[in-house]
């Protein structure tokens, strides 16, 4: 009985598919404890929609600034300020830094 070379193909796409799941899932909650720890807010409270300039959250430019920081720091992933300030919400965030990771 010889190997199919399709069969291992697809054995190996679909470990590569889970990994890369499983590493996004990764660096987005690598995210949301960055900015929760940046405003002192409870992980659990933030979702994809909390804006930033919210009432939930009430971050100012210099929070940002420190997220960015703080991601660059712990993820390796570098947002430029102009990037920065077009990043409305914490989901905007996770899907900017999952995309360059």
């Amino acid at each position: 009985m010889g190997l199919d070379p399709a069969g291992i193909g697809n054995v190996l796409t679909a470990a590569i598919e889970s990994r890369t799941m499983s590493d996004n899932q990764s660096v987005g909650t690598s995210v949301e404890s960055i900015v929760a720890d940046r405003l002192r807010v409870d992980q659990e409270a933030l979702d994809d929609d909390t804006h930033f300039d919210g009432e939930e959250l009430n971050a100012e430019s210099l929070d940002m600034v420190e997220i960015a920081e703080a991601v660059e720091a712990d993820i390796g992933v570098h947002v430029p300020d102009k990037d920065l300030e077009e990043i409305e919400t914490v989901g905007g965030l996770r899907s900017y830094v999952v995309e360059r990771a």
